[in-house]
């Protein structure tokens, strides 16, 4: 997409931007210690940007769901065939509930 530097724009924003910050005062020092130039917009980004990038990246390794596995056990169910062994089923209830109450 190109853009003509000769193509005018119709004036959108009448009036000029105000800081609505309360208790701001112009020429005051921000968090950074950073004095902006009068009339000037300033701008302050989160860290909740880089934790989404970091999240999304982690993401990324999470391996996907085994289909061939779950569709072959979802085969022995419907079939019949499957029989868990009671026993283990409880036990590993039981370390998984261990597990969870000793973190929290």
């Amino acid at each position: 997409m190109k853009i003509d530097p000769r193509t005018v724009l119709p004036d959108v924003q009448s009036t000029p931007v105000k800081n609505s910050r309360a208790g701001a005062q112009p020429g005051a020092k921000d968090s950074s210690g950073v004095k902006p130039a009068a009339g000037e917009d300033t701008v302050h980004i989160s860290s909740a940007h880089s934790d989404v990038q970091t999240l999304k990246a982690n993401f990324a390794h999470v391996p996907e769901v085994r289909a061939a596995k779950v569709n072959a056990l979802q085969q022995r169910v419907h079939s019949g065939n499957y029989k868990p062994d009671s026993q283990k089923v409880a036990d590993a209830i039981i370390a998984e509930q261990s597990k969870r109450s000793s973190k929290g």
